[in-house]
């Protein structure tokens, strides 16, 4: 017997930031979402930095994230588009995946939105 499948708050991150991607018509790789979600201090995460979603998923390990991404692309909420420049594929919301993220966010929306606190250790100091 298999459990029924359930999207959880992290599957609706995941919708989020593509959702806010998409708009501006970009597209992303899993690990560029999972940048995204981390609030990753590097150039190419760091533009979009105002997006609702940035830095809302900070401590989630990346096997987590694969499957959250291949349970997600495997019911048809996000799926893949191929760049020919690159030769990459690249994650887009679907309607499907459009329509369950606008539903939830009518009544969650603060629950997606919260930014996290990162605390970082600090690696050197002055004795």
């Amino acid at each position: 017997m298999y459990k029924k499948f359930r999207l959880t708050p992290a599957h609706y991150k995941i919708m989020l930031v593509l959702k806010e991607l998409n708009a501006i018509n970009r597209y992303a790789t899993p690990k560029g979402v999972n940048n995204i979600l981390k609030g990753e201090d590097d150039i190419e995460t760091l533009q979009y930095k105002n997006f609702a979603s940035y830095m809302t998923l900070i401590s989630f390990p990346s096997r987590k994230f694969s499957s959250y991404i291949n349970n997600l692309v495997r019911r048809g909420y996000l799926s893949y588009i191929h760049d020919k420049k690159t030769d990459g594929l690249y994650l887009y919301l679907t309607s499907k995946g459009e329509i369950a993220l606008d539903e939830y966010l009518i009544k969650h929306k603060d629950e997606l939105t919260k930014k996290k606190n990162r605390t970082r250790k600090v690696e050197i100091v002055m004795l």
